[in-house]
């Protein structure tokens, strides 16, 4: 019987996917970690059977532990004498070798990485080198066998994987690509891989800051998740942006929320009307994308729910409802229902045979709560009052985070008083989006004086020339009139810095030094607004202030407002350039979330000539020359972004942070209007009308067509979503 080609394992192994944990008959096996990690690694689950080995109750067994699943896989799983040939029991042969050596491999990686930080580093080793001889001794038996080997075939799948994300730009694609030009798959890869993986993870800067204790960093998107956390990375961020992006990188979710969605108690009930249930499909759609996120930061949510409180997955809900509270609180109740669901059957697994003082019922999931609409105050006070979380996002302006965190803070203390342990809460800084703002607006003005100056047809041919030489072309085309086609040409997704094609075609308005003077002064903007409120809530100098205010203001006990403090974490976003994150580390109440692309310009700076990492240790704290605000003040969005307003003053003074935060600042009436929040709430709803549209032409190729009986119910469809999952 001729043997199976390379390309056959390759498509075996790709096309081999996890039995449902939840079916029939299936259960963990919690008196026994060898047997029940054995038994997750033949069902397909081979970081789960990993991940069951990060928690801190297994160290003085985990040489033993790991020792006994080598054995039981090499008796049972990986060692079938002779050669791998055509038919239903190769085939067999392919997944279950698969899976048993992408057990070892998750294991080691996990014990490489940062996530194991709470077990003994003795213990790890011994456990690792067991790992590689067992590893190279299967792969050398798979060799005698032929050349084509489920070994080889495993690793590519890996690297494969990592190199999805973000379409190849993101740092944990670039890895992957380091480590495959590394491989030669006519020999032995396995320990190769091992090795340079082990150099990627240990070396990256991002591995370093963490280990360090120099700053925390999440993941401003989807995919990569397992990878990040062997650097450290303890949270994620989505939205419908990235939802959408999810779904377009990974084609194997789309396969995967067709076959769970028959399976939804109301599938029936949406196939009738999917129109009329189009939101409620859209949420289970968007869980769907986040149940591999909420799963693999489950052991650091563990891990750190008494510490910092990481380890959690940010959800954005409809974005079309974020001015309505009702709706959006009862939204957020049924995710944290659904997630709440699907975590019980995983926990099940991922802590058998562990103690259960911990509290499992608690989803590793905060709510992204959009602070366009003055409803975001209560929105977040609501959620954070049952102790679900909050992640601000939508916001820009200091006097927006300063709102935000106070409701936060108001929110966390009546959760206190009722017993209940906050979760992690975020405020996100849209520092990025902040900056294109300023320059679009800078640009438009710049423009206008053009226009004034030379005339509006001589002036459009200079519009024209900057949008040839940026790609905004037919964009530009498209639209009617001066000022439609200016805007055009200026927008971040064309013009993302103020450069060389901006002075030749603004040649006559402004000198190449004034420009490069606005570019230096735009790009420190949302540093600046990071700086500002990072330093009025948890500074050291105001730290002790927030804690006698929260003691006065909430009726709390010291050890109460000390940790409600302690759970807030700033979160800036939306970078443009590395030092955006640079300009902003801290050790205290700080978590970076990056993209993928972001976090690859990240790694690059760090290995450039001159670069150290000490001089950005508490970088929050750093001035820039005065001389920055005062070109940035010839804006006025930038002192409504900086400055605070008269009521935040009050509370401030009130709570004993003294200095000069001027009066321009926003107010919450105001918020809607900022025309950072228009930009990317309009993105934002775009984003989900059409991730929506799309799910829903996905739900239609199997929902069974049935004739219309009606509408159905809203309130019944947010209220069978928690089953989901």
């Amino acid at each position: 019987m001729p043997r199976l080609t390379e390309e056959q394992i390759q498509a075996i192994v790709a096309a081999a996917r996890p039995e449902r944990l939840s079916d029939p008959g299936k259960r963990p096996i919690p008196e026994d970690h060898v047997a029940h990690i054995v038994q997750l690694a033949r069902w397909g689950h081979a970081g789960l059977a990993a991940d069951h080995l990060l928690f801190p109750e297994i160290g003085g067994s985990l040489p033993s532990v790991v020792g006994g699943v080598i054995r039981e896989l090499g008796l049972r799983v990986a060692w079938t004498p002779g050669p791998v040939e055509h038919g239903p029991a190769a085939e067999e042969l392919v997944r279950t070798r698969r899976f048993a050596y992408e057990t070892l491999l998750e294991i080691a990686l996990n014990f490489t990485g940062l996530e194991s930080r709470w077990l003994p580093e003795d213990e790890k080793r011994r456990a690792v080198e067991s790992i590689r001889h067992a590893l190279a001794e299967w792969e050398v038996q798979e060799a005698a066998e032929g050349p084509a080997t489920v070994a080889a075939a495993v690793v590519r799948h890996f690297l494969g994987r990592l190199k999805l994300v973000q379409k190849g730009a993101a740092m944990v694609a670039q890895s992957a690509v380091r480590i495959e030009k590394m491989l030669d798959f006519r020999k032995p890869v396995l320990l190769t891989f091992l090795d340079e993986a082990f150099r990627e993870i240990t070396q990256n800067i991002y591995t370093r800051l963490v280990r360090d204790g120099i700053c925390r960093f999440g993941n401003d998107y989807a995919l990569g998740l397992r990878w990040l956390r062997h650097l450290g990375f303890e949270q994620v961020s989505t939205n419908p942006v990235l939802a959408a992006l999810a779904y377009q990188d990974d084609p194997g979710l789309r396969g995967a929320f067709q076959v769970d969605v028959r399976m939804h108690p109301m599938f029936a009930a949406w196939s009738r009307n999917p129109q009329q249930s189009s939101d409620a499909i859209a949420l289970y759609a968007t869980l769907g994308a986040l149940w591999d996120n909420l799963h693999v930061y489950r052991p650091i949510f563990f891990n750190l729910a008494q510490e910092s409180g990481g380890g959690v997955v940010s959800f954005q809900l409809n974005p079309n409802i974020a001015h309505r509270v009702r709706e959006s609180v009862d939204d957020a109740f049924a995710a944290a229902d659904a997630v709440a669901e699907n975590l019980r059957v995983y926990d099940g697994y991922l802590l058998a045979g562990y103690p259960t003082v911990r509290e499992r019922a608690r989803p590793n999931m905060v709510i992204k709560v959009a602070a366009s609409p003055p409803a975001a105050r209560e929105i977040a006070r609501t959620i954070n009052r049952f102790g679900l979380g909050s992640n601000i996002t939508l916001v820009y302006a200091a006097a927006q985070e300063v709102t935000m965190i106070l409701e936060e803070l108001a929110g966390m203390a009546g959760a206190v008083r009722k017993g209940i342990l906050p979760t992690q809460l975020y405020m996100t800084n849209m520092g990025g989006r902040f900056e294109s703002h300023l320059r679009e607006v800078t640009l438009e003005a710049l423009f206008g004086q053009l226009r004034s100056t030379l005339g509006e047809s001589a002036a459009l041919a200079r519009v024209e020339q900057l949008a040839a030489s940026n790609g905004s072309k037919a964009a530009v085309d498209r639209v009617p009139g001066y000022e439609a086609k200016v805007v055009a040409a200026t927008r971040y997704a064309a013009q993302r810095k103020i450069d060389g094609n901006v002075s030749a075609a603004l040649a006559g308005v402004a000198s190449d030094e004034e420009l490069k003077t606005w570019e230096d002064a735009i790009g420190r903007s949302g540093t600046l607004v990071a700086r500002r409120v990072w330093t009025l809530f948890f500074s050291p100098k105001n730290w002790e202030k927030w804690v006698a205010y929260l003691c006065r203001r909430h009726e709390l006990a010291r050890d109460d407002a000390t940790l409600i403090l302690g759970r807030i974490c700033y979160l800036p976003a939306s970078k443009r350039k590395p030092e955006d994150t640079y300009w902003a580390l801290a050790t205290a109440n700080m978590v970076h979330t990056e993209f993928p692309n972001h976090q690859e310009n990240v790694r690059r700076m760090a290995e450039s000539d001159g670069f150290r990492i000490a001089d950005y240790r508490e970088s929050i704290t750093g001035e820039f020359p005065a001389q920055i605000v005062e070109v940035l003040n010839r804006i006025p969005d930038f002192r409504h972004g900086y400055e605070l307003n008269p009521e935040l003053n009050a509370i401030l003074q009130e709570a004993g942070i003294t200095g000069d935060f001027g009066t321009g600042g926003l107010a919450p009436d105001q918020w809607p209007e900022f025309g950072p929040v228009q930009k990317t709430l309009a993105e934002f709803k775009g984003a989900y009308d059409t991730f929506r549209d799309d799910v829903l032409k996905l739900f239609a190729e199997v929902a069974a067509p049935q004739p219309l009986t009606g509408p159905v119910a809203a309130r019944g469809e947010k209220a069978d979503v928690r089953r989901a999952g």
